[in-house]
């Protein structure tokens, strides 16, 4: 029997914070060094390296593109605007085109190709008329801002269309020239298509196994870590902080590696449906070995006195255990298979408009209104800094809401993104200086610089924006017309994107992270009512059990909680993330881990009579309060309580599992209710 049965400690991120410091004598000295710290940041947001491929892919295709553009242009002599749109469309064929399969990539470049070359059109047709650039400009964002209510094919599509239409009327292409601009957009798609797959082609199955590998990788040091708490040691207090610090570093790198195997999982691996199972559930016994462990070592250092040194041994040991499993289920896998597409295509459009008394809460058509007011703003206030260089202002406002569904989130990115330019320029100008005159120098910097700003845009988009700045501060030395005096003015436009888009933010159709973060909860809240009426209706235990893609499914919806919350974790909050706030990760987090716990139990010991109609009744209970808050009729019908909240044993664990669900249910009712 799993220790992980009897645990009745919660995890530790859902516990209050407690004197860590009263706990150092017991404690062995931290031991982690930097390096290994720095390898579970980078593990935590590119597990397999998939960032890393492909930044190494975007370096190549943008050097093959300039060399087959330069060979082309020595027979057949080439404007320069047809250079630069060569590699704006190579960089963004490869990043932004992420289709599941080959014929699938292909099929968005091609609407990619066709979108952009009308959007380059319409500018050249305008001539030297900046209004109707301008007008057309804004048609344009709202469209591309507008296309991702049709999923992600279209909204590729729609930033591919407008990063090479700005650049177009920033370059004045000349209709006598869009030959070229469409020789341009052809070659940089058929180059990136090449590489992505007969050069540098995908491979699932590898980047699957390389998920699980940096899971089990990371598992193993999290038992490094916990296991040094053993036996007791003296050390100092700062010691004592160091390695709970070290600890929770590797449960967080653990959580965010094991949620990416479960989005990666194999769905459609032929002939191997019980193999996928298998994975499931062996995934959800290691996040769950991991996170009784990181509880049970808490649990000593708040509460001493209940403290067992064979306890946290057996957890050890069950970790260890979990992680054989994994790798036993992984190993029965073909060598090859397909990339999974169950579950990953995006929700159909309900309909080309929102629906009737809906306009103004559909997120996708408010955001596009915002998207497209900002960028508006910035072209007139650009213009006015800069009669050339003004598109820097509009690129600026458009990127500051990708992937942003809260006016703070954009705050916050515009923030990330001025300061990074900010610093960047300073750089920039320092490196433009020592490798001006050395070729080579320059044209490595520039490769490395350009390799940095996609590797750690998913790290930090300071870093991005900073790298992205070193690499135009490079080019503009490379084409002769660095100065210093250019480099302010991007920074001078940069301010001005996103100021524009910030305010657009905060005063177009506004949402709060607050209403970002309820809707987030009520995503978990129903994913947890789908477990639960899953539970009452095939209460048996199986290892094919259907709960375990329920428990999954509410681990993406503790994802987006934790998203919407992120930008209040962020030095610009300046700490205004409320106690509250914090009260709602730590119900969330609780509630999924006491959802794990649930399945788990499930799995071994069938539920009785009286747990599968608690069930039943907490299932819809959490799905009213999904949707509205639940009636007094409903809120009488509660789950077990009395001694199963005490966790005593492997046969109360179901009963307590439910307590658990319903007592924070009802805090969050009571807090909803309470709330203005």
């Amino acid at each position: 029997m799993s220790c992980g049965l009897h645990s009745p400690a919660a995890p530790s991120c859902c516990r209050p914070p407690g004197p860590i410091g009263a706990a150092a004598p017991n404690m062995k000295s931290p031991v982690m060094t930097r390096i290994q710290r720095l390898r579970l940041r980078i593990l935590e947001v590119d597990p397999s390296f998939l960032a890393l491929r492909m930044s190494g892919c975007i370096v190549v295709s943008m050097i093959v593109v300039a060399g087959v553009m330069t060979l082309i242009g020595k027979a057949y002599p080439l404007p320069r605007p047809a250079y630069v749109l060569a590699l704006i469309a190579t960089m963004q064929g490869t990043l932004q085109v992420n289709d599941r399969t080959e014929s699938a990539r292909a099929t968005t470049r091609i609407y990619a190709i066709i979108a952009s070359f009308v959007a380059i059109a319409a500018i050249a047709a305008a001539h030297d008329s900046l209004r109707i650039i301008n007008i057309l400009l804004v048609i344009i964002v709202f469209a591309a801002s507008y296309a991702a209510r049709f999923g992600t094919r279209w909204r590729a599509v729609g930033v591919f269309a407008f990063m090479c239409a700005t650049v177009a009327a920033f370059l004045q292409e000349d209709e006598r020239d869009l030959w070229s601009a469409a020789a341009a957009l052809v070659i940089s798609a058929a180059v990136v298509h090449v590489l992505r797959h007969f050069i540098m082609p995908d491979d699932p199955a590898r980047e699957f196994r390389r998920l699980v590998a940096a899971a089990l990788s990371v598992s193993k040091q999290l038992r490094r870590v916990a296991g040094s708490a053993m036996p007791p040691k003296a050390a100092s207090i700062r010691a004592g902080k160091r390695q709970m610090a070290d600890l929770h570093l590797v449960t967080r790198t653990l959580g965010a590696d094991i949620r990416a195997c479960q989005a990666s999982l194999p769905l459609e691996v032929p002939d191997q449906h019980s193999a996928v199972t298998a994975i499931t559930l062996r995934l959800l016994d290691l996040h769950f070995a991991a996170e009784t462990l990181v509880a049970r070592i808490t649990r000593r250092e708040r509460q001493a006195a209940d403290y067992h040194e064979g306890s946290i041994a057996k957890a050890l040991q069950d970790v260890q255990d979990a992680e054989g499993a994994l790798n036993a289920a992984v190993a029965t896998l073909p060598p090859t298979f397909p990339a999974a597409t169950a579950g990953k295509a995006p929700p159909a459009p309900t309909g080309i408009l929102p629906r009737q008394g809906e306009w103004l809460r559909d997120q996708t058509l408010r955001q596009s209104l915002q998207v497209t007011l900002a960028c508006a703003l910035a072209a007139v206030v650009g213009e006015a800094v800069s009669g050339q260089r003004w598109f820097w202002a509009v690129i600026a406002a458009f990127m500051i809401f990708n992937n942003t569904k809260s006016g703070t989130a954009v705050a916050i990115k515009g923030l990330d993104r001025a300061w990074g330019t900010a610093i960047g320029i300073v750089i920039g100008i320092a490196l433009a200086t020592l490798t001006h005159n050395h070729l080579f120098w320059l044209s490595a910097a520039l490769a490395i610089s350009i390799f940095a700003t996609f590797f750690i845009a998913r790290v930090s988009y300071v870093a991005m924006s900073l790298f992205l700045t070193i690499a135009l501060s490079l080019i503009y030395g490379l084409i002769g017309i660095f100065t210093p005096e250019l480099l302010v003015l991007r920074l001078e436009e940069t301010a001005v994107g996103v100021a524009s888009g910030m305010l657009a933010a905060l005063l177009l159709l506004p949402i709060s992270i607050q209403q970002q973060a309820t809707t987030a909860m009520n995503a978990l809240l129903s994913a947890l009512g789908d477990l639960l009426l899953s539970a009452a209706e095939t209460p048996e235990g199986s290892e094919g059990h259907p709960l375990a893609l329920k428990a999954t499914a509410v681990d993406h919806a503790l994802e987006g909680v934790l998203t919407a919350f992120a930008p209040l974790r962020t030095a610009w909050s300046f700490g205004t993330m409320l106690t509250s706030g914090r009260d709602v990760l730590r119900q969330a987090q609780l509630m999924t881990y006491t959802a794990r716990r649930l399945e788990r139990s499930i799995r071994h010991h069938p539920p009785t009579p009286d747990e599968i109609q608690a069930m039943r009744a907490l299932g819809e209970r959490l799905k009213a309060a999904a949707g509205a808050p639940a009636s007094a009729e409903a809120r009488g019908t509660s789950a077990p309580t009395g001694a199963a909240a005490n966790m005593s044993g492997p046969d109360d664990m179901t009963a307590s599992s439910l307590a658990i669900l319903t007592r924070t249910l009802d805090k969050i009712e009571t807090e909803r209710h309470a709330a203005p």
